[in-house]
């Protein structure tokens, strides 16, 4: 079947960008990659609808940004994310596909998905946040997309179908024939994590849209490692756009996933690990300082209740206050500035204060030993 990138646009870019179900019939190779770089978007409905979507979130993200237009990085985005959903198709384990041929689609769609990032002593702020914004909302989806597998279970066997409906045939007489149906849902990243050929392509498109990785901490796979991506987070505005992803979506739903990336930050050896690790402090503390002045003021016992409702439920999150309490000892937890506010200053204080009770002074001081090591403060560690 010949490719036409009209029709790749509308079954499946679209639909990955605006939600829907995405139609994947064949492998995007260099020959219909050049199709797409030559061909002529500006007269095509699907390029603007798809324009469209995408401004709406980046939109969300970034000031004031132009309409994202479909270059070398969307598309190369795209085909790679069709050669991954090609490789982990049911289909693709039948006879008639080669190992070989399995290698090859993925090897190249781990090149499509590796992209030179923005460089930070050419681009300016601006620009290298509508960058990472355009590539995200080409990915926005990543850690949705996912597949519906069913397995029916009857007196002589059982049968599964992977992302298909069962025939209604088997589902007949139940009660005589005992069927049985189970349902459950395979994500896209879960899957391809777990196999080799294709897990360089969700690392390759993780790395080359830091926007994307640093909005789902609390993912299962990959492991969230915050060495790569610090760096991001001193650009404001894409501070300000993770700030808002992690607070609309409430600090416990991250709060955990970010301490343990945080701790194991503070263990690695790695020479860039020390000043990435005190911005990293600093930006976790920076969250639940807009999260607190966005509220009304509470006394330092009303925050203790509060946080020990919270921990209650998921007591992993103890150590994220903790934290909080622990940077203020080592100089990272609020801007200099606010000792000009008294009223600010007294709210935080109390804050911190119920962040300590919270852990106590035993694993207060563990966090302070631990945080300072991390930085680069020995004189605080001992």
């Amino acid at each position: 079947m010949a490719f036409e990138p009209a029709q790749w646009l509308h079954h499946f870019v679209l639909p990955l960008v605006a939600g829907g179900d995405v139609r994947v019939q064949q492998v995007i190779g260099t020959r219909e990659l050049k199709q797409l770089l030559e061909h002529d978007f500006a007269r095509d409905d699907n390029a603007q609808r798809i324009a469209e979507a995408r401004h709406a979130i980046v939109s969300e993200l970034v000031i004031d940004p132009p309409e994202p237009e479909l270059d070398d990085d969307a598309l190369r985005l795209a085909a790679a994310m069709q050669n991954l959903l090609f490789l982990l198709h049911p289909g693709t384990a039948t006879l008639s596909v080669t190992r070989r041929r399995l290698r090859a689609v993925s090897a190249y769609a781990a090149q499509l998905a590796t992209l030179a990032l923005p460089d930070r002593d050419l681009d300016d702020a601006r620009t290298t946040a509508r960058v990472l914004a355009a590539r995200h909302s080409m990915l926005h989806h990543l850690f949705d997309l996912g597949r519906d597998d069913v397995r029916v279970s009857f007196w002589v066997g059982k049968r599964e179908f992977r992302g298909a409906e069962p025939p209604a045939r088997l589902l007949k007489w139940p009660e005589v024939r005992r069927v049985r149906e189970e349902r459950w849902r395979v994500t896209v990243v879960g899957e391809a994590m777990a196999d080799a050929l294709m897990k360089p392509i969700v690392t390759g498109m993780l790395a080359s849209s830091p926007l994307t990785d640093l909005f789902e901490p609390s993912r299962l796979e990959p492991r969230f490692d915050l060495l790569p991506l610090v760096r991001w987070l001193k650009h404001p505005d894409v501070a300000r756009a993770v700030a808002d992803r992690w607070l609309s979506a409430g600090l416990p739903q991250v709060a955990g996933a970010y301490t343990a990336a945080l701790l194991a930050l503070y263990n690695d050896k790695d020479a860039r690990a020390r000043p990435a690790a005190r911005t990293a402090t600093a930006f976790a503390c920076h969250v639940q300082l807009l999260a607190l002045v966005g509220r009304k003021p509470q006394t330092e016992r009303e925050h203790l209740l509060e946080l020990q409702g919270t921990v209650q439920a998921q007591p992993g999150l103890r150590d994220f206050y903790g934290m909080f309490a622990a940077a203020q000892r080592v100089g990272l937890g609020r801007p200099a500035d606010v000792a000009r506010d008294a009223q600010l200053k007294s709210e935080i204080d109390a804050y911190a204060g119920a962040c300590g009770q919270l852990v106590g002074t035993e694993r207060l001081l563990e966090l302070v030993g631990v945080m300072a090591r991390g930085v680069g403060m020995q004189q605080l560690a001992s």
